[in-house]
């Protein structure tokens, strides 16, 4: 009888936290560094999430490993809705790389945000002034042309990768997140990066990063449509485009359906909002908003069934997918 009477208390409390939720702050982590997109996008979402979940939504940086220090850092918190992580790709190749020990599998999805077109940008006082131009270069200097990116695994990883599958030889060097990369590339202290439409257009602006290419297998972006695509310039590109690197929401495996659907509503309000619009739109990023719940993990789960196995034949990842179930793509 005792027994029954606890189990009776607990469904009680249990039911009353859900009823609950949220009654305090929400906590929002960013496992990369500010300046980059994912923190560009996350601190932009953040009031619109927060005005229709109608408590304070705080943005925690926590940067490193390729975003795995972020990620374990949310996995830690416990599985009761306070705790958010907007993730970016890296968690697809934490295992393979290895960085972390996470997945994508041990999160559940809440909705996919935004992605942004990658452009290739060298500084505005670079000699290359086309894609074609730097693409001599490389290959004229193997191993000895710059290019900068966030860290192992994440998207300008994965890109520079790409250039050396099609036979180009470039020198790549981490800099801990997509804004130091970005800087680095500024500065001089390497000849090229990829970058996010979203975040260099400030820059190309004011000329001091050039672009030279879109990554895209023959669409132009309209915010820069005079600059071509780079399977112009490189066609043996083609057959791996598209091949994009969206943010999303995601939650800790065996949080309760009804705060997953508190959260998901307030983030379905969030989107539709007209200053979130404005603000994707006036970035150029393209909305993937319709990606929602179990849709997230899948469509991560075919990203990663492709960029885990590149590295791995690349020779970069030093764990086989195989190990980890990744069945190749």
């Amino acid at each position: 009888m005792k027994k029954v009477l606890l189990f009776s208390l607990v469904l009680v409390i249990a039911a009353s936290v859900l009823a609950s939720y949220p009654n305090r702050s929400v906590t929002l982590v960013i496992p990369w560094a500010a300046g980059g997109i994912t923190d560009r996008v996350g601190r932009a979402f953040a009031p619109y999430l927060e005005k229709y979940l109608g408590v304070p939504v705080v943005v925690l940086n926590q940067p490193g490993a390729s975003g795995a220090i972020g990620t374990d850092f949310a996995y830690s918190k416990p599985a009761d809705g306070y705790t958010l992580l907007l993730s970016a790709e890296t968690p697809g190749v934490f295992r393979v790389m290895g960085t972390g020990k996470l997945g994508f599998d041990n999160f559940e999805g809440i909705m996919m945000l935004v992605e942004d077109t990658k452009v290739v940008v060298v500084p505005g006082n670079s000699p290359y002034q086309t894609m074609d131009e730097l693409v001599t270069a490389i290959k004229e200097n193997p191993g000895k042309i710059k290019m900068s990116y966030s860290g192992p695994g994440a998207s300008g990883h994965i890109q520079g990768l790409l250039l050396e599958e099609v036979g180009l030889d470039v020198s790549m060097t981490p800099f801990g997140g997509g804004s130091p990369a970005m800087l680095a590339t500024i500065s001089g202290q390497v000849d090229f990066t990829f970058g996010n439409i979203g975040t260099v257009l400030d820059y190309l602006k004011t000329g001091d990063l050039r672009a030279l290419a879109v990554y895209t297998k023959g669409e132009r972006s309209p915010a820069i449509p005079d600059v071509p695509p780079i399977a112009d310039a490189i066609p043996e590109m083609a057959r791996y485009l598209p091949l994009t690197f969206p943010n999303c929401i995601l939650v800790k495996e065996g949080t309760p359906p009804e705060i997953k659907q508190v959260i998901l509503e307030a983030a379905q309000k969030a989107v539709q909002d007209p200053g979130w619009i404005e603000f994707t739109e006036s970035s150029f990023y393209n909305r993937m908003h319709d990606v929602q719940g179990d849709a997230v993990i899948e469509y991560w789960n075919r990203w990663t069934s492709i960029v885990a196995w590149l590295l791995y034949d690349a020779g970069v990842a030093p764990n086989s997918p195989a190990d980890f179930g990744i069945e190749r793509f």
